[in-house]
């Protein structure tokens, strides 16, 4: 069907608003209904993310590290303030030794060079500690709010998880152990005076790194890595900082065999002071040790040796404090139950590393997206045609209503210009003239 004007003008079809459904002409740019353009392509549909079970562990992870995060703190007070402890014992001494995997003494520290050691890795542990945090900082954020960082999980969330995790395997290894009716041997720690704590865990935490991720993934790795690129010279090869200090290097298959040789050296070294039995969770312990220095680098390693460390220093500075005791043991039952599902997530994820995918995929937890997926079609854009009054005795132009346009919704009241969109508009001769365009409904 046409009307009849100056040409045969076909009656052009409607199209409807993406926002409200309205139906409007064709060549109207805004809708009647809601005032939104119709010329625009509608903003694209982003389902409600559902929330996962690792997302629930992301949050039960990060909230159970900030406790260990506070301890740390405290522990680095006493560590610091152990300098006057460990001044008037200048004439002791300690030896510094590699790992072979014997203990094998190459040098001899005493007097002041006994007492300037013991500052150097007050400096290193701290150090260590604020680059940590430095680095967390910008994922941190993400984190408690309980969203996945762009980036990947934070140092400090790596380092919180790993330990809960690693301390969650040794009382399950060791609860094993004794339920077959054996007793591990451990050092006799309570004859030790305050400063021999500190100054021992200090040298633990920073010599041990040292010897075991430096000298034996660290160094190894750039010699090979050089042999490579020898044979392959367009072969690329890491920041020689990275060979010494670690971080952000991929673990390929090399990489690993490292990482598994530096942890059993790491774990049978431990035989000399303990027994037998402490080489599984010492070997355990140098995997996360070595993980850490190859993702983060030496200074994370450093920290999550720090931190398990010096967790009972505490109790050795204030024994007799009921209320200290009862924190930690608390803190010390959460952790290990929060670590439980992390000793399965970080043996799903090495699995997962060896078969080349994950092990399952991350299943929602309680779905909130909507069970169906709604997809909305752009509107092809057609340009606002141009107006031409009618002339008399002539059929008005199609879409030009002659009356007023009707409120767009049964309880709102209003004027709105069909072609522009102009909510303005002046009353003459009986018309309503929109104020932008000139138009007349």
């Amino acid at each position: 069907m046409t009307m009849e004007g100056p040409a045969s003008t076909p009656i052009q079809s409607t199209k409807k608003c993406w926002s409200c459904g309205q139906e409007n002409p064709a060549h109207y740019n805004f809708c009647t209904n809601c005032g939104r353009p119709t010329a625009v392509a509608p903003p694209a549909y982003k389902p409600h993310r559902p929330v996962t079970i690792r997302d629930l562990g992301r949050l039960l992870g990060i909230y159970s590290t900030l406790p260990l995060l506070a301890i740390m703190i405290v522990n680095l007070v006493i560590l610091i303030a152990g300098i006057w402890l460990v001044y008037p014992h200048m004439d002791e001494y300690i030896h510094l030794y590699v790992i072979t995997p014997f203990l094998v003494d190459f040098a001899k520290l005493t007097g002041g060079a006994f007492f300037g050691y013991y500052i150097f890795l007050v400096i290193a542990i701290v150090a260590s500690f604020i680059w940590m945090l430095v680095k967390s900082l910008p994922s941190l954020a993400e984190e408690i709010r309980g969203r996945s960082p762009s980036k990947g999980p934070s140092p400090l969330f790596a380092i919180g998880t790993l330990f809960m995790a690693v301390l969650a395997f040794n009382v399950i290894f060791y609860l094993f152990v004794e339920s077959v009716g054996t007793s591990p041997i451990t050092p006799d720690f309570e004859t030790a005076e305050l400063w021999q704590y500190l100054y021992g865990f200090a040298n633990a935490s920073v010599w041990e790194e040292v010897v075991s991720r430096i000298l034996l993934i660290g160094i190894p790795l750039l010699f090979i890595d050089g042999l490579r690129k020898s044979m392959n010279p367009e072969r690329k090869m890491y920041k020689l900082q990275q060979y010494i200090l670690g971080g952000d290097i991929t673990i390929g298959r090399v990489e690993a065999v490292l990482l598994i040789f530096s942890s059993v050296m790491f774990g049978t070294a431990h035989v000399f002071s303990w027994d037998p039995w402490k080489i599984i969770p010492a070997t355990v312990a140098g995997l996360a040790f070595g993980y850490l220095f190859l993702k983060f680098g030496i200074y994370a390693a450093v920290v999550l040796h720090f931190a398990f460390d010096f967790l009972s220093v505490p109790l050795a500075v204030a024994p007799d404090n009921v209320l200290l005791v009862l924190i930690v043991g608390m803190l010390s039952l959460l952790w290990m139950v929060v670590g439980t599902p992390y000793v399965v997530y970080y043996v799903s994820k090495a699995l997962g590393w060896l078969r080349g995918r994950p092990m399952w995929p991350d299943a929602p937890w309680k779905s909130l997206a909507p069970t169906h997926t709604y997809t909305f079609a752009a509107p092809q854009y057609r340009p606002p045609t141009s107006y031409q009054p009618p002339q008399t005795g002539q059929q008005p132009y199609y879409g030009a209503p002659t009356h007023p346009t009707p409120p767009r919704r049964q309880t709102d009241f209003g004027y709105q210009c069909p072609h522009c969109g102009n909510v303005e508009a002046s009353y003459e001769e009986g018309r309503l003239q929109c104020t932008r365009c000139g138009r007349s409904d």
